[in-house]
């Protein structure tokens, strides 16, 4: 399941989770400021640090999903707004395509988000929820030190909320189709028009849930 944690004793799963909460972030935007050779290089270490972590190619690849599938509405829209351009002739298609798909500015932005989604599926896989709340905690009691905040702390539930909402919102999309194949429902539109729904019901009655759950024990 994608973004989801997975039990290990490695020198990642034992680092403090603040520190991932930190450091992995400011990474990346150096990453996305730098030229695509630094982001390639970053990708292949990351993907060979899963790989020790003993995280296989199939998880990642399903944490990489999101972006394949932004990726490949990046390109289709990209390749129907060219053609659109050209009054939709046939015989400009295949030039078309050919360009739309060897367009270097989008396959290195693309590079760069894989390697985001890499570092973010790291977190994910090596902290529990538990532990990135308490990671968020540890930077908003540090910064709080520092600026004149008030002492009420609500943002650190707010933002582990959010977080440890990501993984679930994989979780329930996966139960979802599982329930649906198991029923002998076929792929297609017909899928996710029935699916959606439901969805989307299970999620806010989750964060509805939650909330409360949040406003009883804070009194």
């Amino acid at each position: 399941m994608p973004f989801t944690y997975k039990a290990g004793n490695s020198f990642l799963h034992k680092m403090p989770a603040w520190c991932k909460i930190l450091f992995i972030p400011l990474l990346n935007i150096f990453v996305f400021k730098m030229p695509f050779y630094v982001a390639a290089s970053f990708l292949i270490i990351q993907f060979i640090l899963a790989l020790c972590l003993k995280f296989t190619i199939k998880e990642q690849l399903k944490d990489f999903s999101p972006i394949i599938i932004y990726a490949f509405l990046l390109y289709i829209t990209a390749f129907f707004s060219r053609w659109a351009a050209g009054g939709f002739l046939l015989n400009k298609a295949p030039y078309i395509a050919r360009h739309t798909f060897t367009n270097a500015s989008t396959g290195i932005l693309l590079l760069k988000l894989f390697s985001i989604i890499q570092s973010a599926s790291l977190v994910f896989r090596t902290s529990t929820s538990l532990q990135i709340r308490e990671g968020v905690g540890a930077v908003e009691s540090a910064v709080r030190k520092v600026l004149p905040c008030s002492k009420k702390n609500k943002f650190t539930n707010t933002l582990s909320l959010f977080i440890c909402f990501i993984p679930m919102v994989f979780k329930n999309w996966n139960q979802c189709r599982r329930a649906w194949f198991a029923r002998k429902g076929p792929r297609g539109i017909k899928m996710y028009a029935a699916l959606f729904p439901v969805f989307f019901s299970v999620g806010i009655k989750q964060a509805w849930n939650a909330s409360r759950a949040i406003t009883i024990r804070e009194g």
